[in-house]
């Protein structure tokens, strides 16, 4: 069997520890060991690589999808989580977790990245092909880190090597155009040092690298950065990896609901019972005492075309269990859903899900290269990527009324067409706030919300305030408060 790299809890080291109450991943303790008196052997650096990845979990879902997921202009209220509903109503606070989070892992991340980075400049016990693996991997994750940082808080502080000392705590905000300047160099070194196929499932590869590049320049190209030339830098980019040796899935239901890769995965993170679970059944399993954080709203259901499986399985209206128990009563994402844990009507607080979650999968390549190809060209050339996704969306293959191809639509129609896909295709799996943001459209939310939002869509959206303990400890200024 091949061995995976899975989500529990791994030796890491830094200089602070991140404490969550609702992430996505339920970590076990973690022990902090010194980098001077760590890096001893191959060892080492495999399992400090390892704990990297384990940390950069941290960032996909929980409180964190609260700023990447919720805002979406697609989502319901929650019907719980008294944080998440100022989220969705656009009325952030600096001390919620989701800021604070969603700021504080992605360093803690750089900060393991850099220390790795270090060690290996100096180290004498690895070969120079272990070096460069362990690089390239460990700049993948920091340029991850650094990604997610740059969409949701713009300039952030830009550190490249561990913090020196007391003198060395406080730094200025970094321009946005510096950021994505080491974001791009990390990735294509990345790119240039993993090899084709991955050690183990949930390491990166080239392909992960070629991936996240694609997505690096499609966000670059848009709102607020305008580098309109990466379009073409993203299209090539989603080509090669759609080139590679990745095929779609037959069905949209056969990507999710695993416990290894699918022939679409290009990265995922995987669990074991005992360890770690994935807690987006919770997230999505409106039911018991906990209700779900993310829930579609009824536009966005009617909103799908006729036959379209992502719909018709992606999302349900009520869970019957066998014996008869209506135990969800209203309308839920059905992808991460573990029907298992209905069954034995187990409540989101204390179901353990182990399947898979997509950081990467081959369906949102077509789409880049069709909003890419679009921008550059005009729809002609797009309509192959776009309609290959849908036509694997259809609940019946050979019935072309469902989810029907798409023709003879403008550039402006068809960028719609593409964003709309993109809603359609990725709900529930941390895209809707980024495009949102590189598109510029955060008025779709106040037209879907209205009266709702306590506070209304102006220019601070942009990007997310800073969390209260940044502000305080090093002493930089806050981003524009909401409504001011």
């Amino acid at each position: 069997m091949k061995s995976r790299i899975l989500n529990y809890s791994m030796i890491l080291f830094g200089f602070f520890c991140i404490l969550s109450c609702e992430d996505i991943l339920e970590e076990d303790t973690r022990t902090f060991i010194s980098p001077d008196n760590f890096f001893k052997n191959t060892n080492d650096f495999e399992a400090a690589v390892k704990g990297a990845y384990g940390l950069s979990h941290e960032m996909v879902g929980g409180r964190q999808f609260e700023v990447k997921e919720l805002f979406g202009d697609f989502y319901d209220q929650p019907e719980s989580a008294e944080q998440g509903t100022d989220m969705w109503r656009n009325s952030p606070g600096n001390s919620f977790w989701s800021i604070r989070y969603a700021w504080s892992v992605p360093y803690s991340v750089i900060s393991n990245a850099n220390q790795i980075l270090l060690a290996l400049e100096t180290t004498t016990v690895l070969t120079e092909a272990e070096k460069t693996m362990f690089a390239a991997e460990t700049k993948l994750l920091r340029a991850y880190a650094y990604f997610q940082l740059v969409q949701l808080y713009g300039d952030v502080p830009l550190r490249t090597a561990p913090v020196a000392g007391v003198n060395d705590v406080q730094i200025d905000r970094s321009p946005q155009s510096d950021i994505y300047d080491l974001i791009i160099q990390d990735l294509l070194d990345a790119e240039a040092g993993l090899p084709t196929t991955s050690p183990q499932e949930g390491r990166a590869n080239s392909f992960v690298a070629k991936a996240l590049l694609a997505r690096v320049y499609l966000t670059s190209a848009g709102n607020p950065m305008n580098i309109t030339a990466n379009y073409t830098l993203a299209l090539t980019k989603a080509n090669e990896v759609i080139a590679g040796p990745y095929t779609l899935a037959d069905n949209f239901a056969d990507v999710f609901k695993n416990t290894s890769y699918t022939s679409e995965s290009i990265w995922e993170i995987l669990y074991l019972e005992g360890t770690s679970n994935n807690g987006m059944h919770t997230l999505t399993a409106p039911t018991g005492n906990q209700s779900a954080l993310l829930l579609p709203s009824q536009p966005f259901i009617n909103s799908f075309a006729t036959g379209d499986n992502r719909s018709e399985w992606g999302i349900q209206d009520n869970y019957v269990t066998t014996d008869g128990t209506e135990f969800i009563t209203r309308s839920y994402f059905n992808k991460f859903i573990d029907e298992g844990q209905l069954e034995i009507k187990a409540t989101p607080s204390s179901a353990q899900s182990f399947y898979t979650f997509p950081l990467i999968r081959l369906a949102e390549m077509f789409l880049i290269a069709a909003e890419a190809e679009n921008e550059m060209n005009g729809p002609d050339a797009a309509y192959p990527y776009i309609n290959k996704i849908r036509w694997r969306a259809r609940v019946d293959k050979n019935d072309p009324t469902h989810v029907p191809d798409l023709a003879d639509l403008t550039q402006d129609e068809f960028r719609e067409a593409v964003l709309n896909e993109r809603k359609w295709e990725l709900y529930a799996e941390g895209q809707a706030w980024f495009d949102l943001k590189r598109t510029n459209t955060f008025n779709k939310v106040q037209m879907a919300r209205g009266d709702e939002l306590t506070v209304p869509i102006g220019p601070y959206n942009q990007v997310w305030i800073l969390p209260d303990f940044e502000i305080l400890n090093n002493d930089i200024p806050d981003n524009a408060p909401y409504g001011g």
